[in-house]
């Protein structure tokens, strides 16, 4: 598990690794020009209790005044909200009854999301970024090559990187570059509407 950052500043927004870090970093910037926020990598899905837990060791910790935490849906986003709510509550922070909306409490504001967004059952960070590209005409392309590898006898246990990786390594621009840094690259559309929770939660902050 990373070891919490230095809080700097009163507005904390707590990713799933460091590919979600760097893209709620870029998407945060777009969304919120003012830099008033700080993004910090919890690690793994399993570890966000005991980096809330650390994190309330800030000497500056009193001083915060919103946490949202994003992960993955994975393949079931009812288990990973109530894995979310349950870290949140071990941690004594106030804990939202439901995704990308905010609760609080005398002193704390908190939120949490989960990607790709509220209306999906399940899914990852890929899928969000590539929702943000639908309309681009190369995705037919990456489709039609991956279902090729797999009448080839390839298997796809991930295929939502397989999708990813492949629409990127076709970009001249973003080839061979993780989602972080293809972020910051503009890869994904931040303006497009699957992004509208996500964006209206890191207004609010």
């Amino acid at each position: 598990m990373p070891e919490p950052e230095t809080i700097i500043h009163k507005k904390l927004l707590l990713a799933e690794g460091r590919d979600a870090e760097l893209f709620l970093v870029w998407a945060s910037r777009h969304f919120r020009p003012e830099i008033d926020f700080q993004v910090m990598d919890f690690g793994g899905i399993t570890e966000l209790t005991n980096f809330l837990k650390l994190l309330a060791n800030d000497e500056s910790y009193d001083n915060v005044k919103t946490i949202v935490v994003a992960r993955d849906a994975e393949t079931d986003a009812k288990a990973a909200i109530d894995s979310i709510q349950n870290s949140m509550r071990q941690a004594k922070i106030p804990v939202p009854k439901k995704p990308f909306e905010y609760t609080q409490d005398s002193s704390l504001k908190t939120a949490f999301m989960i990607f790709p967004g509220p209306e999906y059952p399940s899914g990852r960070l890929e899928d969000l970024c590539l929702l943000t590209v639908e309309s681009d005409p190369l995705l037919e392309c990456v489709d039609a090559y991956l279902e090729c590898a797999k009448a080839k006898g390839e298997q796809l246990p991930r295929n939502h990187k397989s999708k990813l990786h492949c629409f990127l390594a076709c970009k001249k621009d973003y080839a061979g570059l993780p989602i972080g840094l293809a972020s910051r690259e503009k890869a994904w559309n931040f303006d497009h509407s699957s992004l509208e929770p996500f964006k209206r939660i890191i207004q609010e902050m």
